[in-house]
């Protein structure tokens, strides 16, 4: 009796999972662990570090991929690029092997001498018919972070660093997995110092003729024009994320800045960035390099291609990491978000701060590295320029 009621349980709660909408979709059945792309401009142990991912996935419960069947797939289609997922790849991933999603992870920041840093970003990205960005989260530490009373809490091993990054990222992923409902993003004011030094944003978007597409451009572009989505709920509005030009001294700066405005755009509601992998391959396609902004042509192209609303691109000029007696981190960036619909700048924004910008004695409130301070930076700019809650705040 006992196997009967449970087997009568399970079916009525499938049947309420299928029927309820609160209730999030199940776990994707085998995730693909691509390997670490290395942003730190250090050697790292990548495949340490890759090993260490893995391990604490699994002892989440997450089934994962084999290490050799990925590998076989990499080599049968000459997958080199690690940073993202291109459509066509993440069909052929999802048919060869059933891996229902990747798993892509960077390595932003690595220094093992004293004292030592280390930061890394994941995003899981579903395989099917177009890549979606499912859950995207970073983490950092440093070994200075704590010191306490007497530098009692000071970690001068790197290794110790690399574990909780690693943890604090599985858990965060496990918890997005979840059959629990998902936590409610909570918008909160963006402290000044964060906030972009000057701000344009423009008035309410206005509706006006969108740009006429032709046969020829519809060619150019490989892809059909969609009929605009029935009346009803608004679609959220797609953002797709240009790499940012680098004009620092800073190696893969530019990258970093990217990530980090892909990931908090991620967080405003009613917005879906497109994943970069698929950004990657459009830019590759119709061969658009940016080397002073984003041309209207250029524009129009990237609307046909990825039905972008809205794209998001920059430059950094500045990036500096405080290393061991080295001065304070510093970060300064220009961004831009442009709407391809009415071809014009909705939001342009200069950011710049120090790691000790606002800090107390004793360093209190002190931003150790420039990651963590591209982080900040970014969320301010986008508080700024994509969450309407913040739009009438001062």
């Amino acid at each position: 009796m006992s196997v009967l009621f449970a087997a009568a349980l399970a079916v009525v709660s499938a049947a309420a999972a299928m029927q309820d909408p609160a209730v999030p979709p199940a776990p994707p059945e085998v995730i693909a662990v691509l390997p670490a792309e290395n942003l730190s401009g250090a050697e790292a142990p990548m495949d340490a570090i890759q090993a260490a991912l893995r391990v604490a996935l699994q002892d989440r419960g997450l089934e994962l991929l084999p290490e050799e069947n990925l590998a076989g797939f990499m080599n049968r289609q000459r997958l080199r690029y690690v940073g993202g997922l291109a459509t066509e790849m993440g069909r052929a991933l999802r048919a060869e092997t059933g891996a229902m999603a990747v798993l892509v992870s960077s390595v932003d920041l690595f220094e093992q001498d004293d004292p030592p840093r280390f930061a890394l970003t994941a995003r899981l990205v579903t395989t099917g018919e177009e890549p979606r960005i499912a859950w995207m989260d970073s983490a950092a530490a440093t070994g200075d972070e704590k010191p306490g009373f007497l530098g009692l809490g000071h970690i001068a091993d790197v290794g110790i660093l690399e574990g909780r990054v690693v943890e604090t990222l599985a858990d965060s992923l496990a918890a997005s997995l979840s059959t629990a409902p998902p936590a409610a993003i909570e918008t909160e004011d963006v402290p000044r110092r964060y906030r972009p030094r000057s701000l344009y944003r423009a008035p309410a978007d206005t509706p006006q003729a969108a740009p006429e597409t032709t046969a020829a451009d519809a060619a150019a572009a490989e892809t059909p024009v969609t009929a605009p989505p029935p009346a009803g709920e608004p679609a959220p509005r797609r953002v797709a994320v240009l790499p940012f030009a680098n004009d620092s001294t800073a190696k893969n700066a530019g990258d970093l800045v990217t990530l980090e405005m892909v990931r908090q755009a991620r967080l405003v509601p009613g917005v879906e960035v497109i994943e970069p992998g698929v950004v990657r391959e459009a830019l590759l396609r119709a061969h658009l390099i940016q080397e002073e902004g984003l041309s209207l042509p250029q524009a129009d192209l990237v609307r046909l291609l990825l039905e972008a609303d809205l794209v998001l691109f920059g430059d950094v000029s500045l990036y500096v990491e405080a290393w061991a007696g080295e001065p304070e981190p510093e970060v300064d960036f220009s961004a831009r978000v442009l709407s391809t619909r009415t071809r014009q700048a909705v939001c342009a924004a200069l950011s710049h701060a120090r790691g000790d910008d606002g800090a107390w004695f004793f360093g209190l409130r002190r931003v150790p590295t420039a990651r963590l301070l591209t982080a900040r930076l970014a969320r301010g700019f986008v508080a700024g320029c994509l969450d309407p809650a913040q739009e009438e705040r001062p």
